[in-house]
């Protein structure tokens, strides 16, 4: 019984390292922040899997939006912004990924338990949460572009 358990320790314990279930029913947070100039509003709709999303948000500038969510397996949550003050460009990008790859690549680390993103003038940046650092991930389309893609 006793090297029956330890074996299933030791292969439990290697599975949590290969997947990301270790991710899975922590408590996470996307924040989007409005650095727009000229106080441009920033309008903002997120999505996850067959959810309605969030209602359209228009947030001022130096204004943070904040969605707060618990991880599930294969969470995948994907924003759409558009700068005002026309709001003729827009972006469409994953938020979150339910990965640490992600996590990890993308937001910097789980330390805080967030997922911050910052509208630009020239499109969307990310930070990284161990330096504090900003990358730009995201330009601006325009509408007339994404119309003709979709053609």
């Amino acid at each position: 019984m006793g090297k029956i358990l330890i074996c299933f320790l030791f292969l439990f314990s290697i599975s949590i390292q290969k997947i990301d279930s270790i991710l899975t029913f922590r408590h996470y947070n996307i924040e989007i922040s409005n650095h727009l100039a000229s106080n441009k509003l920033l309008m903002i709709n997120c999505r996850s899997g067959k959810d309605k999303g969030t209602k359209v948000e228009f947030l001022p500038v130096n204004d943070v939006w904040t969605i707060k969510f618990t991880v599930y397996p294969r969470t995948l949550i994907w924003c759409n912004l558009w700068m005002g003050p026309n709001y003729v460009h827009h972006v469409r990008f994953n938020a979150f990924l339910g990965k640490e790859s992600f996590i990890h690549d993308i937001c910097g680390g789980r330390k805080p338990n967030v997922c911050f993103w910052q509208a630009q003038e020239d499109g969307i940046y990310v930070r990284n949460n161990a330096a504090g650092t900003f990358k730009l991930m995201y330009k601006w389309d325009t509408i007339n572009k994404l119309e003709t893609s979709f053609q």
